[in-house]
C-alpha cells in the first residue's frame, strides 16, 4: 500500500468519479469448491453451515390453506424427495450427480396464525422493522413459507426447485422467487469481497450466533432465523467512482479485502486505527465501521448472501444474514447502517423478509415434526 494510496483513504474521498485503476485483483480466500455432498440427516439443515454453492433458488410461498396436516403433509413430502435425491421424479436420472444439492425451508412470521398455532409464534419471528433507507415492492417482500435450493449445477438447483414447489402447489402460492450465483473468489458484483467477517463453521462462537437454542420454543432449537433482503446495486455509479472511494465506502481494500488499517484479508479489524494526522484509518460512514460488533454491543450475523442479476429489471445483492435471533443479530446491526452508511448512496433494499428456518431430522422423521408434532 503506497503512503500516497492512505493519504486519500484518511482524508475521506468519498465523491470521486475517476476511473478506476490499480493492479488486477488478489484473489485470497476463495469459495470452498469441494464436491462432498452435504447430509440430509442431522441436528441442522443443510445450507446454513454448507459453504456456498454456486447457484441458488430463493421461493417464498404464501399458504392457501389453514388446515395444518396439510402442510405437514407436503414438508413430509418435501423430506422424502431432497433425501431421496428426486429419484421419484421423472428427472431421476439428473440428480445421480447431486452437484452439492441442498434445501432447506422454513417458516415466516405469518404460518403459524394461519395454521391457528399462533400460541407457539416466538417473539423474534415478526415482520422485519421499516427502515428510512428501504424502497420495498410487494413483489420481493414477506412469505409464510421459505425455501431455499442450492447446487453447484444451475440445472440441478433449478429442476429440485421446481419439483418441490410443485408438490407444494395445492397448499401455497409463489409469492416470489429470487434466483442467484456466487463466484469462486466470493466477490459480489461490486467487485468486493463478501462474508470476510464470517466465522468458520468450526469457532465455538459459531454455534452461539447462528443456531437457536435455549431463548427460543422448543420447537425451533437447532434452527436459525434467516433476514433475506433483495438489495438493488447502482453499479454505474458505482464503478464510476476511483477505487480508492469505494474502499473509503467499505473500509476494505478492493484487491484482497484486507481492512484499511492492514495488509491481509484476515488481518483484525481496528477501529481505533489513525493516520499520523490523526484521522480515521476506517472512515466513520464506512460500511466495515458502522456493522462491526464493537460498534453493536457486540452483535453478531453469518452473511450467506449470493448476487442476481434480472437484466432489465436490476441486480445486485440477495442478502441472507442468518443468527440465533434476529432481535439481537441482524436488526440492530441494519439499525445502524440505515443511519450512516456510505454505502446506502449505491444499494437500496427492494424487498425484505424475516424466517424461522427449522431443525433438521433424523432417517425416519422429517423437516418440520417439531412443530407439527409438537
Amino acid at each position: 500500500m503506497s503512503v500516497s494510496r492512505r493519504a486519500v483513504l484518511a482524508g475521506g474521498v468519498l465523491a470521486g468519479t475517476a476511473a478506476a485503476v490499480g493492479g488486477g485483483l488478489i484473489y485470497t480466500q476463495q469459495r470452498d469448491d469441494t464436491t462432498e455432498q452435504p447430509e440430509f440427516y442431522g441436528v441442522h439443515q443443510a445450507g446454513i453451515a454448507t459453504p456456498a454453492q454456486a447457484r441458488v433458488e430463493v421461493v417464498a410461498l404464501d399458504l392457501t390453506t389453514g388446515k395444518p396436516g396439510e402442510v405437514r403433509e407436503v414438508f413430509q413430502q418435501w423430506t422424502a424427495m431432497v433425501s431421496g435425491m428426486f429419484t421419484q421424479t421423472a428427472d431421476a436420472d439428473l440428480f445421480a450427480t447431486p452437484a452439492r444439492l441442498t434445501a432447506t425451508w422454513g417458516i415466516g412470521p405469518g404460518f403459524l396464525p394461519a395454521l391457528g398455532m399462533k400460541a407457539m409464534q416466538p417473539d423474534g419471528l415478526a415482520d422485519l422493522p421499516a427502515f428510512s433507507k428501504d424502497q420495498l415492492e410487494k413483489r420481493w417482500t414477506g412469505g409464510e413459507v421459505f425455501l431455499q435450493v442450492g447446487a453447484d449445477d444451475a440445472v440441478i438447483a433449478a429442476t429440485a426447485a421446481r419439483h418441490l414447489v410443485a408438490a407444494a402447489a395445492d397448499v401455497t402460492t409463489v409469492r416470489w422467487w429470487q434466483r442467484g450465483f456466487s463466484s469462486p473468489t466470493r466477490r459480489n458484483l461490486m467487485g468486493q469481497v463478501d462474508g470476510t467477517a464470517n466465522l468458520a463453521a468450526a469457532d465455538p462462537l459459531f454455534d452461539e450466533v447462528v443456531w437457536s437454542a435455549d431463548t427460543q420454543p422448543e420447537w425451533l432449537r437447532g434452527g436459525s432465523y434467516v433476514a433475506v433482503r433483495r438489495i438493488r446495486m447502482d453499479l454505474d455509479a458505482w464503478n464510476a467512482q476511483s477505487v480508492e472511494t469505494q474502499e473509503a465506502v467499505i473500509g476494505r481494500f478492493k484487491d484482497n479485502g484486507a481492512p484499511l488499517n492492514g495488509t491481509e484479508e484476515t488481518d483484525p479489524v481496528d477501529l481505533s486505527a489513525q493516520t499520523a494526522d490523526r484521522e480515521l484509518v476506517i472512515p466513520s460512514t464506512s460500511h466495515v465501521r458502522l456493522s462491526h460488533p464493537d460498534n453493536n454491543r457486540g452483535a453478531r450475523i453469518q452473511r450467506r448472501s449470493f448476487s442476481y442479476d434480472d437484466g432489465a429489471d436490476g441486480a445486485g445483492l440477495l442478502f441472507m444474514a442468518w443468527q440465533a435471533d434476529p432481535r439481537t443479530g441482524f436488526i440492530p446491526i441494519q439499525a445502524r447502517l440505515d443511519v450512516g452508511d456510505s454505502l446506502n448512496a449505491f444499494t437500496v433494499a427492494q424487498g425484505s423478509a424475516l424466517f424461522a428456518c427449522l431443525p433438521g431430522c433424523q432417517p425416519g422423521g422429517y423437516v418440520g415434526e417439531t412443530v407439527f408434532e409438537a
